[in-house]
């Protein structure tokens, strides 16, 4: 781990100052050029980097932390610079999500940057001065090649998993493509295959803030013993303002006043947002190089994924072994959910492993670097489960989940997890639409050793299934599916939720489409009990398996066990099995296969499960 810094240093402004940071320092394709994008190559090249934590033995536990543009490689403590404690301090550390007690933690500065790896602060062989903007053009790709010298140089040939948000999700990203079998698992926050127009923009707005400064000297600030502070500072502000919310804005500052009763009819900083971004400017620029900023606000504009690799986004993933899990935040407008779910399609598409999640939070772009518990529940969820498949952590035993059965006091509610699990073939694959917790999804892993994913709306439910290891996509069923690839899965399963369906034929279809059997659960509302309910009171009934008032019920379609025979008949369906739970008062909760079934069953039967496929 980096060395506490209690009194910081001065950001490096000269070439020999870089290799003074603390950490460590390592040269690297100095026998073999390395080859750039553009068309040149680099040889030898300076790599900085930090690390927590220990490599096994196997060498098998290591994670490469990927940063942001103004971030670095002091992910953990004090930086040496600022003093202020380490940008992830919040998600990396002992006993944390990524916890330094079981994983070895690998962050490196990036190539073109500025806290000492080989950039525009570094000598130019044919000049003598520093590179400024002599210095080559890079790309997303080619610090992904420099970060994979850096893990040959570690003897690793292969990383448990690769991290980063913003540009750090542009890596992982790279990363998964140009090395899918040196990644287990790859974790892209708040990112976005390609740069969009409008990041593009804010970007050439703080290059121009830059260059425009009369001390930027066409990038040979340095040699002139001048720094673009004004320009540099500019460019911060700017940006910054993109990496916060609206709400968050608000909520933070409003229109309250900085230090002072009133306004002063001036241009002083009258509101405390002014000063905000002020200072965030004036800070900003002693820590950070104006031309490294060009640099890699360049290389940010430049990644296009699917570009970069010639084809069809979903094409880059076909048969990738990466396990990936993709995460969003609701306020984010700089990398909006949309980018997110355009990755997430291609890799349902590519038919790749993936989970998601969108986090409720109205701290913008900036959330992942800031204290927030149901993020850093989902990463600690998802990157104990891949540690569980990798054999870095033992299997956990059966546990059902306990949300929400602790709400439901009827054992039968959930009875037909048992049944759905005895209509499934062993080591078989199922998608469970609406999988909520993930019970089900547990039961049939632990029970029947079946590779399942599960998609789920609700965010604290999906957050709840990845806790399990589970692999889940937070998504609405009847909009997302249609992005899952035709025959993809064994089964699909939709219980307790098909009469909560705008449309359950549709859903129907799709489920077929998807799976070659489909296997749905539902509470008959034929059942006795709601006919006396209807016909003695007059009122819809409200029973230990029909917990719900009809104003707050999400249920939207009432149908009976006759129904929905008649459906599976009228859409051509097969039903290749079916059982019935009976009333547990009258018939002692026996379960009756659909070979047996009577004119009896629609009104004695309290739930149903039916496996259909195309007749």
């Amino acid at each position: 781990m980096v060395a506490q810094s209690p009194n910081p240093i001065a950001a490096p402004t000269k070439p020999e100052e870089l290799a003074n940071l603390p950490g460590h320092h390592v040269e690297l394709a100095g026998d073999e050029p390395m080859p750039l994008d553009n068309g040149g190559s680099l040889s030898p090249l300076r790599i900085s980097y930090t690390t927590a934590g220990a490599l096994n033995q196997d060498r098998t536990n290591a994670i490469l932390i990927c940063h942001a543009l103004t971030g670095d490689q002091y992910f953990g403590e004090t930086h040496p610079v600022t003093g202020k404690p380490g940008w992830w301090e919040s998600l990396i550390g002992p006993g944390k999500p990524i916890d330094t007690d079981r994983f070895f933690v690998i962050c490196s500065n990036v190539l073109g940057g500025c806290m000492g790896s080989f950039g525009p602060l570094d000598i130019n062989p044919e000049t003598g001065e520093a590179f400024g903007t002599k210095f080559p053009v890079i790309t997303i790709g080619d610090m992904v090649r420099a970060q994979a010298l850096l893990i040959d140089h570690l003897g690793i040939d292969s990383l448990f998993a690769v991290i980063g948000g913003s540009m750090g999700g542009m890596q992982v990203l790279e990363w998964a493509v140009r090395y899918p079998e040196r990644v287990f698992a790859a974790i892209p926050i708040a990112t976005a295959v390609y740069h969009t127009a409008q990041n593009i923009a804010f970007d050439e707005v703080g290059r121009q803030a830059v260059m425009a400064d009369p001390d930027w000297l066409g990038g040979n600030y340095l040699a002139h013993g001048k720094r673009p502070r004004n320009g540099l500072a500019v460019a911060r502000m700017a940006a910054h303002i993109t990496y916060l919310s609206e709400a968050a804005l608000q909520r933070k500052f409003g229109r309250n006043l900085q230090d002072r009763p009133d306004l002063t009819f001036g241009f002083e900083a009258d509101f405390q947002v002014e000063s905000y971004l002020r200072h965030q400017g004036s800070t900003f620029v002693e820590r950070f190089d104006a031309n490294s900023y060009l640099y890699i606000t360049r290389a940010m504009d430049y990644f296009d994924l699917c570009r970069s690799h010639g084809g069809q986004l979903s094409k880059l993933f076909q048969g990738t072994p990466v396990r990936f899990c993709v995460v969003s935040f609701t306020s984010d407008w700089l990398f909006p959910t949309s980018e997110s779910l355009r990755l997430v399609h291609a890799l349902n598409g590519a038919g790749a492993n993936v989970t998601f999640s969108e986090i409720e939070t109205d701290k913008g772009h900036d959330a992942f670097l800031l204290d927030e518990p149901q993020f850093e529940a989902v990463i600690q969820g998802f990157v104990d489960g891949a540690a569980r498949a990798r054999g870095l952590l033992p299997a956990l035993a059966e546990t059902t989940p306990a949300e929400p059965a602790k709400t439901v006091q009827d054992p039968t509610v959930r009875a037909d997890i048992g049944l759905i699990g005895s209509l499934i073939k062993p080591r078989s694959t199922v998608l469970d639409i609406g999988c909520g917790d993930g019970a089900l999804l547990v039961h049939l892993r632990d029970k029947c050793e079946v590779s399942g994913r599960g998609i789920e709306i609700d965010q604290g439910l999906v957050q709840t299934a990845v806790g399990h290891g589970l692999t889940v996509i937070q998504g609405d069923a009847e909009q997302d599916l249609e992005h899952y690839p035709a025959d993809s899965v064994d089964y699909a399963v939709l219980g307790q939720t098909l009469q909560a369906m705008s449309q359950p034929r549709v859903m129907l279809e799709e489920m077929l489409r998807v799976a070659h059997y489909a296997i749905i659960s539902f509470q008959n509302f034929g059942h006795w009990r709601v006919r006396a309910s209807l016909g003695l009171s007059g009122r819809m009934p409200v029973t230990s398996a029909l917990p719900h008032s009809w104003y707050n019920t999400p249920n939207i379609h009432f149908f009976t066990i006759n129904d929905f025979i008649d459906l599976a008949d009228d859409m051509g369906l097969k039903i290749d099995a079916a059982k019935v739970i009976m009333d547990r008062h009258l018939a002692g909760s026996r379960v009756v296969d659909y070979k047996r079934l009577s004119r009896w069953h629609n009104l004695l039967g309290e739930q149903a499960v039916f496996k259909v496929s195309q007749g």
